[in-house]
């Protein structure tokens, strides 16, 4: 019986952490394309006044985009700090434990776009910020090097598209 409990418990675990993967990876795409914009609209609009119609109407829609994915990541991190089995192998903990890290990085570096989109880019207070956020990027890159030595010390990467390829369940004749 407890063997029996034990393998359940792995096999749950095992299927909610493939469940949690298309969230991390709709995330880490999500966070790209607004990295993206972001740079965009500096590039366009981050020397011009305030009173620029234009530039205004496309920083309150970059907001907003940029307050969706943060409620997006909390999404994430509600899952990521839910209970853990106490049967649950240590790697799992570990696995689990670097993604929640992530995922707190990347809410913090939406935030810090999101407070500092509009002011000036020269700001010592934004630049220092910024370099904090960047040493703990290094440090979240060293972590996981080290976690995962044992594979090949490589990020371990699974495209969009391959997740997007993975089928439903036969349905029952």
């Amino acid at each position: 019986m407890k063997r029996t409990s034990l393998i359940c418990s792995v096999l749950l675990i095992f299927a909610s952490s493939l469940a949690a993967l298309p969230l991390t990876a709709t995330i880490f795409k999500e966070s790209n394309r607004l990295s993206g914009k972001i740079d965009s609209w500096n590039k366009q609009c981050g020397s011009k006044p305030d009173y620029d119609e234009n530039c205004q109407k496309k920083r309150h829609a970059l907001s907003k985009e940029l307050g969706e994915f943060i409620a997006l990541v909390n999404d994430e991190l509600q899952f990521l700090r839910g209970p853990v089995s106490p049967d649950a192998p240590p790697e799992f903990i570990r696995e689990t434990d670097g993604r929640r890290k992530v995922m707190e990085l990347e809410k913090r570096i939406a935030v810090h776009n999101l407070k500092w989109l509009g002011l000036p880019l020269s700001d010592p207070e934004r630049k220092s910020e910024w370099a904090a956020l960047e040493s703990d990027k290094a440090q979240l890159e060293f972590e996981y090097a080290e976690t995962h030595r044992k594979f090949d010390g490589k990020w371990i990467s699974i495209p969009i598209s391959s997740i997007q390829q993975i089928s439903p369940a036969p349905k029952k004749p």
